[in-house]
């Protein structure tokens, strides 16, 4: 009986820990050069509605930092996002309901932040190449 209690909380034990990973924290991601000749007001407007087109919402903390909020259900992600001409980061903050123990959090987050990587990178190349 002992062990198969033993057994139950290994079981239980080995599904939590699949469902963590360590925090992804993306510093000085780099633009494309021509990202160069946007103004830095074109940068943030951009980031903030390719963060906004995923559901986060989004504060700006001054220039060239914005803090975004992802709170679907129950769970929030809160990240800093700092950027100039060059460059972009995204940082973790805080969170709720995801498990977070100081480098380990719930799988998903690093999805969310990933795909608002993407989306910033993607969003503010196109309006770079747009530009004149």
């Amino acid at each position: 009986m002992r062990s198969l209690k033993l057994a139950a909380v290994a079981i239980v034990f080995a599904a939590l820990s699949a469902c963590t990973a360590t925090v992804q924290n993306f510093s000085n991601q780099p633009f494309p050069s021509d990202v160069e000749k946007l103004s830095m007001e074109e940068i943030e407007a951009t980031i903030i509605e390719a963060a906004s087109a995923r559901d986060w919402i989004v504060q700006r903390e001054g220039e060239g930092h914005l803090k975004a909020t992802y709170a679907p259900r129950s769970h929030s992600a809160e990240v800093a996002i700092a950027f100039d001409k060059k460059n972009y980061s995204i940082i973790y903050v805080d969170s709720t309901n995801l498990n977070y123990n100081g480098t380990q959090i719930h799988r998903n987050y690093n999805r969310w932040v990933n795909n608002l990587r993407q989306d910033i990178l993607r969003a503010v190349s196109a309006r770079a190449a747009l530009a004149n």
